[in-house]
């Protein structure tokens, strides 16, 4: 029987919809995904000069270096960017309506000099060597004045939103607290005022306790397909240890988050034949008093499934595999 499931944080609702379930090895379809890039991929070693003035370059082993050096990982400016660092905050009403220039920093991290267009094709150093690129770029954008928050995501695949198939990285800072992660820093400052505890703390304990919908676990993380799942296969690794800024994970922690990463990217890749997905950092905002309430993680969206009319009119999202099933399945195959 179909049931509504209630998002512990964001007091959001969903539907399981079991009575039009599919299993989940149903997902599994054939999916080709171009390997030959284009003529000149802009972020091919060789044609640097195509894309904007680089920001940072680090080596293999996470140096960074001079723009002479051969790189391991790059960072430019989008060079079509959402935000502008040189435009400013100030709002103007026209006693109706309000807006503002759209002041941020809007960069791209091309995570491997090799045209891959899947990033299960990264091994464990290079996927790990990714994310302490991430921390670092996060610690050097929290000491610019005017900026609120940090994202940090990547799209793979068309229907994720990529735009080149080079597999690359997007990081967003915003002079803003966005409506989503406004909606968590209310919803678990909410539960901590109620409890006294983190609300993804206790999830941490609750899941363990319960087993249904952990897929994996480490010393550091836990990856668990969420009890409120928004659509089938949707992922989360949580930190163990509570902390609410990504920037700050240790790096023990690092190879145990990366553990967890490849052992995803491999099961989508081997057993749902690689589609298209989104990831994001959801990381507290910069200098803001949440350490208390605010628990940092990692959500995996992988594009199953599409919205259709009832989902876009009442914002209600509808999974069609339960989020135990997923888990099982993906536990029995990684």
């Amino acid at each position: 029987m179909p049931e509504f499931r209630k998002d512990i944080i964001t007091d959001d609702w969903v539907i399981i919809a079991t009575e039009r379930a599919k299993r989940p090895e149903d997902f599994t379809k054939t999916r080709k995904v171009s390997g030959k890039g284009m003529k000149e991929c802009p972020f091919d070693p060789g044609n640097e000069e195509l894309t904007p003035p680089e920001i940072l370059r680090v080596d293999k082993n996470g140096k960074i270096i001079g723009k002479d050096s051969g790189w391991q990982i790059r960072i430019v400016p989008n060079k079509f960017p959402a935000l502008l660092n040189e435009a400013t905050t100030k709002k103007v009403s026209d006693g109706f309506y309000s807006s503002m220039d759209s002041f941020g920093i809007h960069e791209v991290i091309i995570n491997t000099p090799r045209h891959l267009t899947s990033l299960s094709d990264l091994d464990l150093k290079d996927l790990r060597l990714m994310f302490f690129v991430y921390r670092l770029r996060i610690g050097m954008l929290k000491k610019i004045g005017r900026l609120k928050s940090v994202i940090v995501m990547l799209n793979q695949g068309m229907e994720a939103g990529a735009s080149l198939e080079h597999s690359h990285s997007q990081i967003f800072a915003l002079p803003l607290i966005p409506y989503k992660l406004k909606r968590e820093l209310e919803g678990m400052k909410r539960y901590h005022n109620k409890t006294g505890d983190c609300a993804l703390c206790y999830m941490i304990d609750h899941e363990d306790s319960e087993k249904k919908r952990v897929v994996f676990q480490n010393k550091h993380f836990m990856v668990i397909e969420p009890y409120a799942s928004k659509g089938p296969f949707e992922t989360w690794i949580l930190p163990k240890r509570h902390h609410s800024n990504f920037e700050n994970i240790s790096d023990s922690e690092l190879d145990s988050f990366t553990e967890c990463l490849k052992l995803l990217l491999d099961f989508f890749s081997d057993r749902l034949e690689n589609p298209s997905f989104n990831y994001y950092i959801h990381t507290g905002p910069i200098n803001h008093r949440s350490h208390d309430y605010y628990h940092w993680h990692f959500e995996f969206i992988p594009k199953l499934s599409i919205k259709a009319g009832f989902e876009i009119a009442t914002g209600i999202h509808i999974s069609i595999t339960s989020p135990e099933a997923a888990a099982s399945y993906i536990r029995n195959n990684i």
